[in-house]
């Protein structure tokens, strides 16, 4: 027995080391993100520095990063002024235990002259009490923070290992972090072309939820399943950012983007102190990498939001503030200075035509006429799109100021977009939601395209459906569950597109989400009898749970993949696991998408007594669990889905982190090496 144990210790012991060294890059030794929820700056455990990359940052050879080194000077109380800037510091990097060289001779910069030092200062709300001084009625006031700060940019690391980054500021204070430049890999079978499906704010409930709408069960079986569900593979993806549990859009999809994790809002960036949304230190995008080692390889970007949005944002821009919509129009075509060449992407469709002319683009530009002039054709409603003949031509598509309709408003309550004076050329005329593209069209018209110019090179394409998650945040289920339907039907074409056009078996398609809401199903619910009836144990008896958990009414008879009906006697119990307060009784609103909250008029919101899909303030009262001056739900830090299928499907198995993702796809199309 004593020999067995001692067996047993020793295996588990290797398993254990073998786990631990999976995790690449990620060293036991280095210090583990402190408690908090006011970090002074994201990523920046140390009192006094900062260096960004942050800790444990991985590149692949020879990408493009920016080096950014912050000292702060502060006191904490914040009576105190804060200590003037510091003067000077030292910045030095080694390779493995190597030499320590100063920054500037190892990456031969600037001669041996050091970047200026830039100071600013900035304030530190430090505490709840800080945050919500202004509600608690205390004189708390944030701790000034003064900083100096020297950036480099553009550099490189080609070779494979590890490297640390030091900034000495004191005798006996200095604060280094260390970097995995990967060793490069090569794909056992070459991804031709790549098409990432983002379902934006979609969860496994998500997926289980429109399963039960969009397929036929008898005796509980499915006929079938979703078509991605059908794919070659099936992992899971961990979510938060660098600096805390829950992303936005912006630093969750720049992850995908990038290969590295950002903070809230950023695009293409790492976070720092300054005001300044541009002089963040910037980081290379799988775009900006494919244009400068597969030239040749097309780039699309579809997107049912406004193209200005956060993911289809991450694949063009970098910013610190995802809201700066305007100068993020301009990147599209033109970039940013000082850096790689700009994405240009070959195919470019969503919305935001607010932002290509007139008052709201930057220095009232008409970036219509500049991307003709730079080799764009362009249109602005679908069935211009779909009649586009010259695949040869880049291809601009706007078809309507702020987000595109969602699938309701497209397809069962056009008369929705009468009066919303959204026409992309700015007119104050309507687009209507017949004359706007869903995703399958705009995805099926931006692969003719792509073909065409990627040619032998290929494709890349992202493809977004933006709206699962925009109508998560205002609870809008119904509408919801109809985009992640349109996804899927909409991958469902694409792969007949491929199969019919001979890319098929050279193209890795890839589905997942940027993240997820806290959406499930726990049984279903009679609309009907809701409806019907305002006692509130009547109201919460029309849920059935468990052996009263009958099937919905939503049928698909046409076999266009949708159900036939919106609004069965039958539906789902469903919501989220946060958000403001509200009413819920489950109607799918018919006049207007889903408006369950208004403001009380002192910065909080309230459930509101108009929302038809609450009852019209009769439904059941949701109560508030979020802080003051949230308007929606907020997104959760589950774990989201990642589904591939083709070349290089193999390596988006098992469960990996959101920064892998940039990896596993410049694996799969062989962009790995310098």
């Amino acid at each position: 027995m004593k020999g067995f144990m001692l067996t047993a210790f020793s295996l588990a012991t290797i398993a254990s080391s073998t786990l631990a060294a999976a995790r690449s890059g990620i060293s036991s030794s280095r210090p583990a993100d402190p408690e908090g929820q006011f970090p002074r700056l994201g990523a920046c455990p140390d009192p006094h520095a900062c260096i960004f990359p942050p800790d444990v940052s991985s590149f692949i050879p020879g990408a493009y990063f920016d080096l950014r080194v912050e000292l702060h000077a502060y006191n904490n109380d914040s009576s105190i002024p804060a200590p003037a800037a510091f003067k000077e510091f030292k910045t030095t990097i080694r390779k493995g235990n190597g030499k320590w060289y100063d920054i500037n001779e190892y990456f031969r910069l600037y001669g041996k002259q050091q970047p200026a030092i830039e100071t600013w200062s900035f304030d530190w709300i430090d505490s709840i009490e800080t945050q919500y001084a202004s509600i608690l009625n205390n004189t708390n006031k944030p701790i000034p923070v003064n900083v100096a700060s020297r950036a480099w940019r553009k550099l490189k690391l080609v070779e494979s290992g590890e490297y640390e980054v030091k900034v000495q500021y004191g005798p006996k204070q200095s604060y280094s972090v260390k970097y995995i430049v990967v060793e490069p890999k090569k794909p056992a079978k070459k991804a031709k072309n790549v098409i990432l499906f983002i379902s934006d704010g979609t969860n496994v409930g998500m997926i289980t939820a429109a399963r039960a709408l969009a397929r036929k069960h008898t005796s509980g079986k499915y006929e079938s399943l979703l078509t991605f569900e059908d794919f070659d593979n099936l992992g899971h993806v961990i979510t938060n950012s660098v600096d805390s549990l829950l992303t936005d859009s912006a630093n969750s999809a720049s992850a995908y983007a990038t290969g590295h994790k950002g903070s809230v809002n950023t695009l293409g960036v790492y976070a720092d102190s300054s005001n300044d949304p541009f002089d963040d230190p910037k980081v290379e995008l799988i775009t900006e990498l494919i244009r400068r080692r597969q030239p040749n390889k097309a780039i699309g970007i579809v997107s049912t939001a406004y193209g200005q949005d956060a993911t289809p944002a991450a694949f063009t821009s970098h910013t610190r503030r995802r809201s700066t919509l305007a100068e993020i129009t301009d990147q599209i075509l033109h970039g940013v200075g000082n850096w790689t060449s700009s994405v240009a992407p070959d195919v470019w469709l969503a919305g935001g035509a607010e932002y290509f002319s007139g008052k709201s683009a930057l220095n009232k530009t008409n970036y219509f006429d500049v991307f003709k002039q730079a080799g764009y054709k362009v249109v602005h409603k679908k069935k211009d799109l779909l009649a586009n003949q010259d695949k040869s031509k880049k291809l601009l598509g706007v078809f309507r100021k702020g987000n595109l309709d969602v699938w309701f408003e497209r397809n069962l309550y056009v008369n929705n977009t009468v009066g919303n004076k959204a026409a992309p050329d700015l007119s104050g005329n309507d687009a209507l939601g017949s004359d706007q593209p869903g995703l399958s069209d705009m995805t099926l018209s931006a692969l003719e395209v792509l073909k065409k110019r990627g040619g032998r090179n290929g494709f890349f394409m992202m493809s977004e459906a933006a709206s699962v998650d925009k109508q998560l945040h205002t609870f809008d289920f119904p509408r919801a569950w109809a985009e992640l339907i349109e996804l899927d039907v909409t991958i469902k074409n694409t792969i007949e597109w491929l199969k019919k056009n001979g890319e098929y078996e050279d193209t890795l398609i890839i589905l997942t989400a940027d993240h997820a809401h806290g959406f499930d199903v726990w049984g279903s619910v009679d609309q009907r009898y809701i409806r019907t009836h305002d006692n509130e144990l009547d109201m919460r008896n029309s849920i059935g749970v468990y052996g009263q958990s009958g099937w919905p009414g939503y049928f698909d008879n046409n076999k266009d993949g949708f159900p036939d009906d919106w609004n069965p006697k039958i539906s789902l119990a469903a919501g989220t696991n946060n958000g403001p307060g509200h009413y819920e009784a489950w109607q799918t609103t018919t006049n207007a998408p889903r408006n369950p909250t208004t403001s009380d008029g002192h910065g909080n919101y309230v459930a509101n007594p108009k929302d038809a899909a609450g009852k019209n303030g009769a439904g059941l009262v949701w109560s508030n669990n979020l802080p003051h001056g949230e308007s929606q739900g907020v997104h959760s830090m589950s774990d989201v889905f990642i589904y591939s299928n083709g070349p290089g499907s193999d390596l988006f198995k098992k469960t990996f982190e959101n920064w892998e993702v940039f990896f596993k796809m410049a694996e799969a199309m062989d962009l790995m090496s310098p």
